[in-house]
């Protein structure tokens, strides 16, 4: 079979559009945010993110090959007396080949851009072969279409589309009360890491698909002997058993991705306030003790700053309100939200409430001051009725002038006024 399968790689029509898909892994892979450069856990997630352009196009694309071999209805290499599962496995084994090699096109270039910054913690493979799982799923179904329809042009559009539809409908890690079957993760916060069994699940659905799209494809011998269907039907009900299977397997195995359990030493600034984040994310540390610097020179007369702010999960507990935060696409200006509005609670007594206006512009000041600018123009929206064109303004003005402005909306000695 080696002999066969090394000839239908060299005369496979995918050889034609593999520099395509290579050129896709890498348009998406730089083409969005590039904050995930130098985090391992980001860098992972960001390499699997093709995936999903690439595992509808991967089954566009085995269609295509699938049909064009039916026309032709010989495959090079192989007697016409072979079975038709071997002849089977060699094309899907091909397409797979020209897919995933793709793919690992995109993974050694994350690694390459990210192993300088990046540290001791290397590679998580869970989110790379989960985008694996998802091409080989999408090539088996691609092949088993193409080898059943009739147009060698109708069958690859309708493939390409209904996986791109239903991956962009249901495909992703639910979020929330958001649905998704979790065949694609869109970031990989340090404090989550991918389940080893639910990915062995979906690892096993996308192998009986492959099993099926070799039991099932239609015979592509111009003669061949013995009854054809029963060789067809045998392999067809063992995949479709499979199948069922593994998809049972997949709704008992739980959520993919999972809470990590908390280092026992975090990466933290010195001094305080303390600000702490996860080992991976040791590329923000400089940029952190800027944040800390700046909220250790604010009035302590007029401020009570928290001594301590960790990034979610380091506490052992998700995200909620208090000292938390989560370091979204590597924005620290989400660090300087939290620390914000930590110390503006600290700060306002409760019994002056915290819902007003002057509250929320007192957050957007404390949070431009922290990070030392306005607003950045990745970050949208802000706290309600607060002009942050402003208070970007503001933080460029001397000292007493930002003051006094602070002093109209602070209360003092617990007075609110």
């Amino acid at each position: 079979m080696s002999r066969a399968y090394r000839t239908e790689l060299r005369r496979s029509p995918l050889r034609w559009v593999f520099p395509v898909l290579v050129a896709v892994v890498l348009l998406v892979l730089f083409g969005r945010d590039r904050s995930w450069i130098g985090v391992w856990s980001q860098a992972s997630a960001a390499a699997q993110i093709p995936a999903f352009y690439l595992g509808p196009a991967m089954a566009g694309a085995a269609a295509w090959a699938a049909a064009a071999r039916r026309r032709a209805g010989v495959v090079v290499g192989f007697a016409a007396a072979r079975p038709s599962w071997r002849i089977e496995a060699v094309q899907v084994a091909a397409a797979l080949t020209y897919g995933l090699a793709a793919y690992a096109v995109g993974m050694l270039t994350a690694v390459a851009v990210t192993v300088r910054d990046g540290g001791p913690s290397f590679w998580w493979p869970g989110y790379v072969l989960l985008g694996a799982v998802l091409i080989t799923g999408c090539t088996a179904l691609g092949h088993l279409a193409g080898r059943g329809g009739r147009s060698l042009f109708a069958v690859p559009v309708v493939c390409t589309l209904g996986c791109l539809v239903f991956l962009g409908l249901v495909g992703f890690v639910p979020q929330g009360a958001s649905p998704g079957v979790g065949l694609v993760a869109l970031s990989g916060y340090p404090a989550r890491t991918v389940a080893a069994w639910p990915l062995l699940a979906r690892a096993a659905a996308a192998l009986a698909l492959v099993g099926l799209a070799v039991g099932a494809g239609r015979q592509v011998r111009t003669e061949g002997h013995g009854p054809k269907w029963r060789a067809r039907s045998f392999g067809t009900a063992g995949g479709v058993l499979a199948l069922a299977g593994s998809l049972v397997l997949w709704a008992l195995a739980g959520p993919l991705v999972v809470q990590r359990s908390a280092p026992s030493r975090p990466l933290c600034t010195d001094g305080v306030p303390k600000i702490c984040v996860w080992p991976e994310n040791r590329r923000y540390l400089p940029e952190l003790r800027e944040l800390a610097e700046r909220a250790a020179a604010l009035s302590a007369g007029r401020f009570r700053v928290p001594a301590q702010f960790a990034e979610e999960g380091l506490d052992g507990r998700e995200l909620d309100r208090g000292n938390r935060f989560v370091l979204r696409e590597g924005e620290v200006w989400e660090v300087a939200t939290a620390m914000a509005i930590g110390t503006a609670a600290e700060t306002v007594p409760l019994s002056c409430g915290r819902e007003g206006a002057g509250q929320w512009e007192l957050i957007a000041w404390l949070t431009a001051r922290f990070a030392g600018h306005g607003v950045p123009a990745s970050v949208h929206g802000g706290p309600p009725g607060v002009d942050q064109e402003a208070v970007g303004r503001l933080v460029a003005q001397p000292e007493e002038v930002q003051l006094a402005w602070v002093d109209q909306r602070l209360p003092r000695g617990g007075d609110c006024g």
